[in-house]
């Protein structure tokens, strides 16, 4: 038999598969890719960055096709979590909130991971909980009309006085003022010197968001052109 209908064959057995089943079999692969990659990380010493292949592997592992983050963005995320010794503060949970529990928090770093869908807090704290991930402290944090924008509505009085780093992908963009309320909000919390990583910033809603902190804090930014996250010195 011929390489041609060794290849006709397995395409004409996978149409006989039914599409449960399929499903079925991607999530189970994909669910082992994660804890594979999630023991891997977890084997690195306290303060090692993990490599871009093996973030890849986790971001195939966590399967949430066209909204999780980029493995630029992720290897940023990976880079402060590792080296933080300030509290971090996660604007919007998900992929981020598994790294940094796996780089901060098993240094002891205070982790406030805010998130305003149930269901997606629910996904989230279960897998944190199933793969034995201690550190984020996932709120429910229900987004709040402030007036002008629209933001989280964090519990203020249990949060750190002061954050080292921020994680901002969220609430999402169609939020209005977007990602803006962070520093109105938690601009007094953010010690001088830290960082806020923003993930998505060449949108349009991100990009005036920039504009606007620019206006209103002393904040420095750096936004290259090969890459669509700002990391942001505040102070």
């Amino acid at each position: 038999m011929s390489t041609t209908d060794n290849r006709f064959n397995a395409r004409s057995a996978k149409r006989l598969i039914p599409a449960p089943l399929k499903r079925a079999l991607r999530e189970a692969y994909a669910k082992r890719e994660l804890h594979r990659a999630i023991d891997q990380i977890k084997g690195l010493e306290p303060g090692i960055v993990p490599g871009p292949e093996l973030l890849r592997r986790l971001q195939r592992g966590w399967a949430n096709d066209g909204f999780a983050a980029t493995i630029e963005y992720l290897n940023e995320v990976a880079k402060f979590a590792a080296a933080t010794s300030d509290p971090i503060l996660e604007c919007g949970s998900g992929l981020t909130t598994i790294l940094v529990g796996l780089l901060a928090g098993r240094r002891g770093i205070e982790t406030w991971s805010l998130e305003h869908i149930p269901e997606w807090r629910t996904r989230v704290s279960g897998l944190l909980e199933r793969a034995g991930i201690r550190g984020p402290r996932l709120c429910l944090a229900p987004l709040k009309n402030y007036g002008d924008f629209a933001w989280y509505d964090p519990p203020l009085g249990d949060m750190p006085k002061n954050f080292g780093l921020v994680i901002c992908d969220g609430p999402p963009g169609d939020t209005p003022g977007g990602r803006y309320g962070l520093l109105p909000i938690l601009g007094e919390r953010l010690s001088k010197g830290s960082v806020i990583l923003l993930d998505d910033a060449t949108r349009p809603g991100e990009a005036e968001v920039l504009r606007r902190w620019q206006t209103e804090a002393p904040i420095t930014i750096s936004l290259e052109k090969s890459q669509s996250f700002a990391v942001i010195t505040h102070g």
